[in-house]
């Protein structure tokens, strides 16, 4: 597990890799998470420009998604770029799809990115993001069992700039597209949101993440799944994830 590694060095996402290979439950669940990408990739495949994914670490989505420019804020075997969120290596409108796994609440300077994104992508564009989520029993396992900090009363989205994983605020994205819903569309017009979908209630706790042993095996993922569905319907109640997706008019 990777429990006393220092997760800024780019050591990290090399561990974090192996743990993901290994563990089939987390693997799978992982798995989804990047069939929820594919599905908003094809949605925009008859559109200009390339696909781009932020904060790859110890992913695999290029397996998925052939095609897409995988990055890092430093360099790291098996990801082909090193590119800062807050300044986008790309012209303007050379993007079709920008996403980010558990990316967004470790941004000190988010606006900085929603701006590049902007900037980055075609009409009719899109980012796609998957995010923690500030339900009852999400906000409850995040303050008392996750190492990076919870703070849904933050006033400011902007924070301190630090680690590439220890700069975080896993309520950031609840207080972005929730909670002050009305002033990113206000300061974000051409940003249009246009899903926010709560999921996975126990999927992620119970493949133990990236620091815990797996509380089950792989082969009970489908029926874990089935009852995360059951679950997320009370959004307000159980699920610990979110799936953002905005499209540039």
């Amino acid at each position: 597990m990777a429990r006393g590694v220092d997760l800024d060095r780019p050591e990290a996402a090399v561990i974090h890799r192996s743990i993901i290979q290994n563990k089939k439950f987390l693997y799978r669940l992982y798995e989804d998470f990047y069939g929820a990408f594919a599905q908003e990739a094809a949605s925009v495949s008859h559109l200009p420009g390339r696909l781009l994914e932020l904060g790859s670490g110890g992913g695999f989505l290029k397996e998925k998604l052939p095609n897409i420019v995988t990055s890092e804020v430093c360099k790291i075997p098996l990801v082909d770029q090193v590119i800062d969120a807050n300044n986008l290596p790309f012209g303007k409108e050379e993007l079709r799809g920008i996403f980010m796994l558990n990316v967004l609440h470790h941004l000190p300077k988010p606006r900085s990115f929603f701006r590049e994104a902007t900037r980055c992508l075609v009409r009719g564009g899109r980012v796609v993001l998957i995010e923690p989520f500030n339900s009852w029993f999400g906000k409850w396992v995040y303050t008392r069992f996750h190492h990076e900090p919870f703070d849904d009363q933050m006033s400011e989205w902007e924070s301190l700039d630090g680690g590439r994983m220890s700069t975080s605020n896993q309520a950031l994205p609840w207080i972005i597209f929730w909670r002050d819903k009305h002033v990113f569309e206000k300061e974000f017009p051409e940003l249009k949101i246009l899903k926010r979908t709560p999921h996975t209630a126990l999927g992620y706790l119970l493949s133990g993440g990236m620091t815990w042993r797996s509380l089950v095996p792989g082969l009970a993922y489908p029926l874990a799944s089935q009852v995360d569905r059951i679950l997320s319907k009370w959004n307000r109640f159980f699920p610990m994830f979110q799936t953002i997706v905005l499209e540039k008019q």
